[in-house]
């Protein structure tokens, strides 16, 4: 039998057998799981029709339409990475869904069907357009597709503040929780999903066209640009409903085209069909797994499972020397066009003047005057610590679109402050500190760890995209079930200065003070990354003992910044920007006037955030990714192009 199954995986693809392995083991798991539920009774027979079976179905349809969804985006784009995870659908799916739900007592799944596809069509499309503003790389679009998740994740987490009352509902549906109570929503969702299905199918032509890249399909006479935006559509429409009636399902629609283009299966209807069975197959295994591993009384949401099981696949793409992963590995240009030539003293003097005017402008009255005012002054340490860490984060990825967010230093400190508080709901800010820096510390060893491996500047940037994906996923799943303390907690994911005093601010000076001399120190040799990866070898310089030195800085900064004033996304990503836009290119000038600009930015945000709409607060973090959306558009809107 053996020899058999030798023979008939000869000439197949390496993967045919671990595959076959895993289709037996979701067999035999299932038949397990069926035979707990044997029908004897009556009690049984309901349990089995109207939990267990509709909950089956539902994951069965949700896989198999994120599949579809990421093998029409990936196919469409030409990007092997891209995926409604990646490129903004299923952020902005979950925040369109909880709009209509904050708005909407009980809505029904059309109208948050429909608010979702709108806000993710917009913000896909925004990211889209983006992406060609900065320079149409791959990579940049998937760095550019995790900032602005950032940015709509921030909005989400504020309607979970300013909505309280849902707090714990809101955390387990986004987290991705396939379990039905009756067989009603499967009932209504059932024909639409299955037209929805078939539609990619009809377009397999098309698929197929594309997949030869938009010159071949232009001879051909397809028109790229049309087909393209129809299949995109198709792909929101797939992924947005999956979200309204589950919430997020992380990796699937990533993981399931890779598999089955590993199967051999390069035509689009087979890749389409093979990507719908194994998508089908990874959620109800997800789904099954979280009803079997209880976690302090609760069982785990079923995208909690999907990002535990896709972590080590994304990893392995991201190690691969060959095939689909070289489509991501392209290295890109660096910079955006100049909008206006300042002199270099301007460049410095501009943002030291904007941050004087606010300072004063906010500058508090007697009543409050030391809370208010080392508020302020936390607020603007953290700003230059951010600042700058994403000045030198775009030097040695060579990337306008890197920033200390998405390096993965920022979600792994937020982690253990959520943790922390989960088991010391008292901890001082002095503990805290300590605790995001043990988070920026596990970061080092892992880039450290990479860097051993020798990849390369763009493999490390998606390797802090997966690191940040994977400790976001741990934290709603700790937030999910602490909810005892996710008040409080959610506001390190937003980001605010509240609570800031004399002792977090003297920690904050002397993390940051020193970093920030020892980047300005670098700033030669971060002028010299910008060439490329080969410098160092021609100038006989330890190119991974400087990136790991610089990495050990940037890490510091971010940890301290966010021990102090949480997760505050887009300033690290736009203070460079706008030193770019006046014309800046030497380091020492970038650096100096990221730190004030950040500072700026974030002292500007604490301003308005505490004076807006008095005695009540807004965090700092939701102004400051506001204000990030809003650049962006203008970016898009000016239509800046590559150097």
């Amino acid at each position: 039998m053996l020899a058999k199954y030798a023979e008939l995986m000869k000439g197949r693809s390496a993967a045919w057998p671990l595959i076959s392995l895993f289709i037996i083991v979701v067999a035999i798991f299932s038949w397990q799981h069926y035979q707990q539920t044997v029908l004897i009774n009556d009690y049984e027979i309901t349990y089995f029709y109207q939990l267990l079976l509709p909950t089956l179905l539902m994951a069965l349809l949700c896989g198999a339409l994120l599949a579809q969804s990421g093998a029409v985006v990936q196919t469409a784009l030409g990007n092997s990475f891209a995926s409604p995870s990646t490129i903004g659908i299923s952020a902005g799916a979950l925040l369109g869904a909880m709009v209509i739900n904050l708005f909407i007592d009980d809505p029904s799944i059309w109208e948050v069907w429909i608010a979702a596809f709108s806000f993710a069509l917009v913000i896909s499309m925004l990211i889209l357009l983006l992406s060609q503003v900065i320079g149409g790389g791959k990579l940049q679009l998937i760095l550019i597709g995790m900032a602005m998740s950032l940015a709509v994740g921030a909005l989400s987490s504020a309607i979970m503040i300013y909505a309280e009352q849902r707090m714990d509902g809101l955390f387990l549906w986004g987290s991705g929780n396939i379990g039905q109570s009756d067989g009603q929503l499967v009932s209504l969702i059932f024909i639409p999903s299955l037209l929805l299905l078939a539609l990619p199918l009809l377009c397999h032509r098309q698929l197929d066209m594309l997949s030869l890249g938009d010159d071949t399909a232009n001879v051909v006479g397809l028109s790229v640009r049309r087909w393209r935006a129809v299949l995109l559509l198709i792909a929101v429409l797939q992924a947005s409903l999956v979200t309204a009636m589950v919430g997020v399902l992380g990796f699937v629609g990533l993981m399931a085209p890779h598999i089955a283009r590993m199967l051999g299966f390069n035509k689009s209807r087979q890749q389409v069909i093979c990507a719908s069975v194994f998508g089908a197959l990874l959620v109800i295994v997800a789904e099954l797994f979280s009803r079997s591993l209880p976690v302090s009384g609760f069982r785990l949401p079923t995208g909690v499972l999907t990002v535990l099981i896709g972590m080590p696949f994304f990893l392995y793409l991201l190690t691969r020397k060959k095939g689909a992963m070289g489509m991501a590995m392209q290295e890109s240009g660096f910079g955006l066009a100049a909008l206006i030539k300042l002199p270099k003293f301007f460049a410095i003097a501009i943002p030291t003047f904007l941050l004087v005017l606010t300072a004063m402008y906010f500058w508090p009255s007697d009543i409050g005057f030391e809370f208010t005012a080392w508020r302020m002054g936390v607020a603007v340490m953290a700003g230059i610590g951010l600042g700058m860490a994403g000045c030198t984060l775009q030097a040695l990825f060579r990337n306008p679109m890197a920033s200390p967010d998405i390096s993965g230093a920022t979600s792994a400190s937020v982690l253990c402050i959520i943790l922390a508080l989960q088991v010391w709901p008292d901890a001082s800010r002095v503990d805290l500190f300590l605790w995001a820096l043990v988070g920026a510390a596990i970061v080092v060893c892992i880039l450290f760890i990479a860097m051993r491996y020798q990849l390369r500047v763009s493999q490390l940037a998606l390797l802090g995209i997966a690191i940040s994906a994977w400790c976001g996923t741990i934290a709603s799943m700790v937030l999910t079930f602490g909810s005892g303390a996710a008040s409080v907690t959610v506001l390190w994911l937003t980001g605010t200065t509240y609570g800031a005093d004399a002792q977090i601010g003297w920690l904050l000076l002397a993390v940051t003070l020193p970093c920030c001399l020892a980047l300005l120190a670098l700033a030669r040799q971060l002028d010299l990354f910008t060439l490329g990866e080969n410098w160092g070898l021609h100038l006989g310089q330890p190119l991974m003992k400087l990136r790991l030195l610089i990495i050990l800085l940037v890490v510091l900064l971010t940890a301290a910044a966010v021990a102090a004033v949480g997760a505050i996304a887009f300033v690290g990503l736009l203070s460079p920007h706008i030193l770019r836009l006046m014309g800046q290119t030497r380091h020492w000038v970038l650096l100096l006037g990221s730190g004030l600009v950040g500072a700026w930015l974030l002292l500007l945000a604490d301003g308005l955030g505490r004076t807006l709409i008095a005695p009540f607060e807004i965090a700092s973090g939701i102004l400051v990714s506001i204000i990030g959306g809003l650049y962006f558009i203008c970016l898009i809107l000016l239509g800046y192009k590559r150097n």
